[in-house]
């Protein structure tokens, strides 16, 4: 009997799939099936799936002409054999070569139809590190999905087949953002979930913008209105207020970098997710973010370095990716010089200079210095940096647009 079905679709993966496929393979749970879907690869991912299928009767493989990672999922589903199914991308591998066997024995065990590894692997900017996705002490229990509204992260999840058949839930035919409308349904439906102490999933960061072109930005937005609406529907207040945050920040610069002026989808989608918002909250004068960008953006950008020349020096809080990104645009710009200064909250675990700027703390730099704050972190960090500073007090600093971040690092 197979217990469970993973779910591969494969595009162009020469350079991983092997990778990935034998990472289910070594998994300690033998009992299993791995569901290849060639979705019209041309180069030689089919060969290479076809070459470990011969050595183990256990990979499957499918072709499919090429119409996305969801059309492929959903093939995947029809087709399997397991009481389970997980999903995996041909560009990641699963980690813990336990964890299947812990996930499936967690859903047995507590007759669940849904079970979530506790812990997610991340691999970004060549940084290797554990991402906890539910508390520890959530470990081996019944959680209620109305407590969590969880959206994202389905790769880290194992679903009982005979739910999904039977509710007829499957991916939409979205070229992006098909996933996390899926798990929201799936999740919905089953009402509850277990937590497996495991780490299943390891999972590489990309670079968001560099996969977008206007016609997968009306497929992210038509995913995103999906979740609004789900939300809306069956007052999942939490889910209705991530999913505006993605719209809002998260994806803001993806949809700013592919709208154009006859091309008219993007904005009346825009639009019919700003009426949603406004249905739902109440706010009849309200104006959604991306749309906001669209129509201010330049001007912010000639704002903040009209600003930035004004001033004989300035300070950049924070030593990461976007402030190291930033120095590099104001050096084209022929404003490093104006750089004086990067704060961190704390010196411990922080180089001593970026750029041979000298780097000091928060507490150095109030009681020394008394310039203009830039803060170049993200969204959520530079809310409790700003909070930080109001409470001592320090009013001569300005949040620099995500947006704005994102745009730099792009050209």
């Amino acid at each position: 009997m197979i217990k469970i079905s993973v779910i591969i679709p494969v595009f162009n993966c020469e350079r991983c799939v092997e990778h990935s496929i034998r990472s289910v393979l070594c998994q300690t749970m033998k009992d299993l099936e791995v569901i290849c879907i060639d979705d019209g690869s041309t180069d030689s991912s089919p060969q290479i799936i076809e070459r470990i299928q011969a050595e183990d009767e256990r990979v499957v493989l499918f072709h499919q002409e090429n119409q996305g990672a969801g059309v492929a999922r959903n093939v995947g589903i029809r087709r399997a054999q397991g009481k389970y199914i997980a999903f995996l991308d041909a560009d990641d591998y699963y980690v813990d070569p336990m964890a299947l066997e812990i996930m499936f024995d967690v859903c047995e065990t507590q007759k669940v139809s849904v079970c979530a590894s506790r812990n997610m692997y991340r691999i970004e900017d060549e940084r290797e590190y554990i991402s906890e996705l539910f508390a520890k002490e959530t470990s081996n229990k019944i959680l209620r999905y109305e407590d969590y509204q969880s959206d994202y992260n389905y790769q880290s999840y194992l679903f009982l087949k005979k739910i999904l058949i039977e509710n007829n839930i499957f991916f939409p035919l979205y070229r992006r953002f098909q996933d996390p409308p899926f798990l929201v349904n799936v999740s919905y439906i089953a009402k509850k979930f277990a937590v497996a102490d495991a780490c299943l999933y390891a999972y590489r960061v990309s670079e968001v913008s560099a996969r977008y072109n206007a016609d997968k930005v009306c497929d992210l937005l038509q995913g995103l209105i999906d979740n609004l609406n789900f939300a809306k529907q069956h007052g999942l207040d939490i889910l209705f207020r991530n999913t505006v945050e993605r719209l809002e920040y998260e994806f803001a610069y993806v949809i700013y970098k592919n709208i154009s002026i006859d091309d008219l989808r993007i904005l009346k989608l825009l639009m019919k997710a700003n009426q949603i918002i406004i249905d739902k909250c109440g706010l009849s004068d309200y104006i959604i973010r991306p749309i906001r960008i669209i129509a201010l953006y330049r001007s912010y950008e000639e704002k903040l370095f009209q600003r930035i020349e004004d001033q004989q020096e300035i300070a950049l809080y924070g030593a990461g990716k976007l402030t190291k990104t930033f120095l590099g645009y104001l050096k084209k710009k022929n404003l490093l010089k104006r750089v004086t200064t990067i704060v961190v909250s704390d010196l411990e675990g922080n180089v001593s200079q970026i750029d041979k700027i000298p780097v000091i703390s928060l507490k150095e730099f109030v009681e020394k210095k008394n310039c203009f704050l830039l803060i170049t972190v993200g969204n959520k960090i530079a809310k409790e940096i700003e909070t930080s500073l109001k409470q001592i007090g320090y009013t001569n600093y300005q949040l620099l647009d995500n947006s704005f971040g994102e745009e730099i690092v792009m050209r």
